[in-house]
């Protein structure tokens, strides 16, 4: 984990809040083969002051890129087992329609969940202040409560591929670390 250093900041990284982190509580929860959560992972959403009109193509290349990232590195975590969301993309697009971001609807998103048979869901948006300041926020919801299980926030800098991918790659190792710890404690 990055360490402030005298200016405040150590890399581009900061961690702004913690709610809790997502680690497997208890037996249900599990994939019976792997004995690993199942996990929806949504498309990264992006909020906040987007640009503008010119930076639409951009931003929607970039959400697409990080989103498959973040699924990728999630699923090669080891921490679950991530959840094909194909078979509900007309789902996923009809909550699209009716709601401006699956992150912050009253929990339409454990509709995806249960139609995939999966045990949590994981929300990400990114919310841009400007070009240069931007934020990375996940929480993962419980499908069967309801309940947020875990949240974090984290500071980054720069609207560009390279700065958003070093904050995906941050998010997952900073989950890894968290499980070992825990699990360490146990």
């Amino acid at each position: 984990m990055e360490r402030p250093n005298s200016s405040g900041l150590r890399g581009s990284l900061a961690i702004l809040m913690t709610i809790a982190v997502a680690t497997p509580a208890f037996a249900a929860d599990m994939d019976a083969a792997t004995n690993k959560p199942k996990l929806v992972v949504v498309d990264i959403e992006l909020t906040g002051d987007l640009g503008g009109p010119q930076f639409t193509a951009e931003h929607e290349a970039r959400l697409r890129m990080e989103s498959d990232k973040l699924r990728q590195e999630l699923g090669q975590s080891g921490l679950y087992v991530v959840v094909d969301s194909a078979p509900a993309h007309q789902l996923i697009t009809k909550l699209k329609s009716q709601q401006s971001y699956l992150h912050d609807c009253n929990g339409c998103d454990l509709e995806i969940g249960r139609q995939l048979g999966a045990n949590q869901v994981l929300v990400t948006w990114v919310d841009r202040v400007s070009g240069l300041i931007l934020s990375l926020t996940y929480e993962f919801h419980d499908v069967d409560t309801g309940q947020i299980v875990g949240r974090k926030s984290y500071d980054f800098r720069g609207d560009n591929d390279s700065a958003w991918t070093h904050a995906i790659n941050y998010m997952v190792r900073d989950l890894k670390e968290t499980a070992a710890t825990r699990a360490a404690a146990n």
